[in-house]
């Protein structure tokens, strides 16, 4: 498939529009649970804690390694064989992650009350069982993301990208339907249940796009494969690099659970998941559009092709992260109330969770720019360098949060406030070494656009504070609404009086789109 300027665009919007749409289905589906259980409840911290577990071992044995090094392989594969080679090599891989994925869920079901008890253990003898026979329900999820992944990875080679950005989207809305209809009818087990229904749907959606790309599945494996081989290599320093969010997790379940606060692992999840949901609408499209174009460019050869595929995105990623950013920290509580405070989630929780939020913000920019730059290293098969980054990144997030807790005796935001600085030290760090590796990245023009953000940023900022002081005593969604509106206004109209050339750059598209079609 040729993939046209235009065409780009297109996909690049609908990306974008898909994965926000997902993460809004995401966030009502996180609302409809946070109202029937709060933070406090023992059905709350069991759910909180035993839906991160199967999530968390996924992380760990294969993270973003079933896209990011089977992509690079496979584009190998295809520029430089036949698709029929590529498409058996996809074959084989599928099967090796089918026969690891069902050999984790097994164990993590037999084992599932030790592994409570090493990842939750502070918590009493019936929310642990709670949180042991949830896991036993959740764990096959595993399968059948690591399945979903491979196929995103086939699809996304062949230039399909719709259907690969709509595959959470469908996950969500399923588990939204559930929750609409039955609501607590079958108990946080019901949950639990429809919750690795939604994630089954994710590869169900995915297979008649995945037939018409002409593969067909075949229970065939060899380790002595090459490419099985050439992909393997390059994954193990990948799933190392892509520990940091799981351990990360591990950490802030394991010390949240013994603090005096219980609701605390709740109010970090709550704070945690809303957080992603915006860093991660615009990293993971741009990172997904553009990981097949950089592999394709590293394969041949064309390295200032490469790198203004890489700075291209990582521009965009800052005009849209930085803004979000300042909003989240002057907006964090009001935020919180307007999208979770009702039924069992009180000002008690309120008060945590949006505590939370304002640190794990402080480390958005860092997460972006770690991404996407994991993804440059990638597309050049390097997985290296990002295992060594996240190697400092985790050992520092480890140390500030073990001495916060337990020798600062300090609460849940500290665990925040921790994760948030080893981001930015991940995320900068990435950044500048890819940039260094790769001349063009970091020119006089990035630079420049780059301090204009800030600019725009920093007045955007002085707008919703005077919007949010002006209108202090209406309604909190009409407040919010204007202080939004207003700082996306100020924002963008700042930008282009500056001269930012991506802003300029969409109108254009965007004016031309529109005139095609009329």
């Amino acid at each position: 498939m040729k993939i046209t300027k235009t065409n780009t665009a297109f996909t690049a919007t609908f990306m974008v529009f898909a994965t926000l749409s997902a993460k809004v289905c995401g966030m009502l589906r996180d609302i409809l649970i946070a109202a029937m259980y709060g933070t406090q409840t023992a059905e709350a911290i069991a759910f909180s804690s035993a839906s991160r577990i199967p999530v968390l071992f996924f992380d760990i044995a294969f993270g973003s390694a079933v896209t990011s090094a089977f992509i690079p392989v496979f584009n190998e594969y295809l520029s430089g064989k036949d698709k029929n080679s590529a498409l058996d090599l996809a074959n084989r891989f599928i099967n090796l992650v089918l026969i690891l994925t069902a050999s984790i869920a097994v164990l993590g079901i037999v084992f599932s009350r030790q592994l409570v008890n090493l990842i939750a253990g502070g918590y009493d003898a019936d929310i642990l069982s709670l949180i042991s026979s949830l896991v036993v329900i959740l764990f096959p999820m595993i399968v059948f993301t690591g399945l979903a992944f491979c196929v995103v990875g086939i699809l996304q080679s062949f230039g399909r990208f719709i259907i690969p950005s709509v595959i959470s989207l469908v996950s969500n809305a399923f588990l939204i339907l559930y929750l609409v209809i039955f609501k607590n009818k079958f108990g946080v087990t019901g949950v639990a249940a429809a919750m690795l229904i939604s994630w089954t749907l994710q590869l169900i959606i995915q297979i008649p796009s995945l037939r018409k790309c002409g593969y067909r599945f075949r229970f065939t494996f060899s380790f002595k494969d090459e490419g099985i081989k050439k992909i393997c290599l390059l994954a193990l320093p990948i799933i190392l690099s892509s520990w940091v969010q799981p351990i990360n997790n591990l950490i802030n379940i394991r010390l949240a659970s013994s603090l005096a606060q219980k609701g605390s692992v709740a109010a970090l999840d709550y704070a945690n998941r809303l957080y992603i949901i915006f860093v991660s609408v615009f990293a993971y499209a741009i990172t997904n559009l553009i990981l097949p174009s950089l592999s394709r460019a590293n394969a041949d050869g064309d390295k200032k092709k490469f790198a203004n595929i890489a700075g291209s995105g990582i521009r965009y990623a800052l005009i849209v992260i930085v803004p979000v950013m300042a909003g989240f920290l002057l907006l964090s509580k009001p935020i919180i109330q307007l999208v979770y405070e009702r039924g069992q989630f009180d000002a008690e929780s309120t008060k945590l969770t949006s505590s939370a939020l304002f640190y794990y913000s402080i480390g958005m920019v860092g997460y972006a720019l770690q991404e996407i730059s994991n993804r440059v290293f990638y597309a050049a098969q390097d997985g290296k360098t990002p295992m060594y980054i996240s190697g400092v990144g985790v050992s520092i997030n480890i140390l500030l949060s073990i001495a916060f807790i337990k020798i600062f005796n300090l609460d849940h935001r500290a665990l925040a406030f921790s994760a948030a600085i080893s981001a930015n030290i991940m995320g900068f760090a990435a950044f500048f070494i890819a940039s260094s590796r790769n001349q063009g990245i970091i020119t006089k023009d990035f630079i420049i656009c780059v301090v204009k953000i800030l600019i725009s940023t920093a007045v955007m900022a002085i707008a919703v504070n005077g919007i949010g002081v002006l209108l202090k005593e209406t309604a909190l969604i009409s407040r919010i609404s204007a202080c939004c509106a207003g700082g996306a206004v100020v924002y963008f109209v700042c930008a282009v009086i500056l001269g930012v050339g991506e802003i300029k750059e969409i109108f254009s598209k965007v004016i031309s789109i529109k005139k095609k079609n009329i």
